[in-house]
């Protein structure tokens, strides 16, 4: 059995990737959000102070360049979040040795 450490995470790499899973579960939370209040508005409920009937094109582009926006942002704050994280954890990995993995070889 052989063991490996991790004694650090490249920032970069752990931003682009944390940037992408968050704009893309950005984009489906905010078109699933946006799908069940147009099927809670048709049904009669409404969650504020508008209304998602009768919209014309310009608050159809207000609704989509918002489900765009918010995750651009959220895909950041998460890449932001995550470098953080890489960050501190080369930090303490070099005062502790960092994260030890033993593997096994199989056939």
């Amino acid at each position: 059995m052989k063991s490996y450490g991790i004694e650090s995470i490249k920032p970069g790499s752990v931003f682009k990737l944390y940037f992408l899973m968050g704009l893309v579960l950005g984009l489906l939370f905010s078109l699933l959000l946006v799908v069940v209040g147009m099927c809670l508005d048709s049904a009669g409920f409404q969650l504020g102070i508008t209304s998602l009937r009768n919209n014309g094109p310009l608050e159809f582009g207000a609704i989509i360049l918002g489900v765009v926006f918010g995750s651009v942002i959220y895909g950041l704050l998460l890449g932001l979040f995550a470098t953080i994280g890489a960050l501190l954890y080369n930090g303490f990995a070099r005062m502790t040795g960092g994260i030890v993995i033993r593997l096994n070889e199989k056939d």
